[in-house]
């Protein structure tokens, strides 16, 4: 009996080359960027390994954190819904609906200690793919109200990503493992309604930022106190 040949994934095509790096975190299979976890079509006739460093690289890093950091706020704050949680041209943001108070200064650097406990676990981040009925059971288990109302504004294949218990509807692509998040900062915390409509809940938008190194996002934070200082000096003139 035939069996069904099983499509490879970027990791085990670049392993094949001798192109897997300890640092590729994607790849970019004929200008697609697929997780290294994800099959590719059998097809395909470019794959290029993205190195951590590399510009496209970003935004994949920036929606990881973002993954790990509302897998901690609910470890932390049990009973919080979360809502979108997108890679930004700055950084990463998570909506947030928390039971019984707002998060604080205090809450934020909470939040990062655990996300520092979770990126040093090692959890690989896996896609799988469901059935739109398969998705509905998951999420009304998990009483995420926002997540089954997008659920039907989704277009089939529908899409999870696990990394250690933690899940969410996603189309990805994201880094191999919690263990390439190696850089972040979450910065402040706002308002945002559901859908950007003001009919709809008041959540709470934690923002952030991520980078490839410690060494970029202290960059970073310095180029953001710099531009401070020059904002306090013109306004004083001013």
């Amino acid at each position: 009996m035939a069996t069904e040949r099983r499509e490879a994934t970027a990791r085990e095509v670049l392993a094949t080359d001798g192109r897997l790096n300890k640092d590729t975190v994607a790849a970019r299979v004929d200008g697609v960027i697929y997780d290294l976890h994800t099959p590719i079509p059998a097809d395909a006739k470019e794959v290029k390994p993205i190195g951590a460093g590399e510009p496209a690289a970003l935004a994949i890093i920036r929606h990881s954190s973002a993954h790990v950091m509302a897998d901690a706020v609910q470890r932390l704050f049990p009973g919080t819904k979360v809502a979108f949680g997108p890679a930004t041209d700055d950084g990463f943001y998570y909506d947030y609906q928390r039971p019984g108070g707002s998060f604080t200064e205090d809450d934020l650097r909470a939040i990062e200690a655990k996300m520092l406990e979770i990126v040093e676990s090692n959890h690989e981040f896996r896609r799988e793919v469901v059935s739109r009925e398969e998705a509905r059971e998951l999420l009304s288990a998990m009483d995420e109200s926002f997540k089954l109302e997008h659920l039907e504004r989704l277009e089939d294949p529908i899409s999870l990503y696990r990394h250690g218990e933690w899940v969410d509807l996603c189309e990805g692509p994201h880094v191999p493992s919690t263990s390439f998040l190696k850089a972040f900062k979450l910065t402040t915390v706002a308002g945002a309604y559901w859908r950007g409509d003001e009919r709809n809940p008041m959540l709470q938008r934690i923002y952030g930022t991520a980078f490839p190194s410690p060494k970029a996002l202290r960059a970073h934070v310095k180029q953001l106190e710099e531009a401070k200082k020059s904002d306090h000096r013109k306004l004083g003139k001013e």
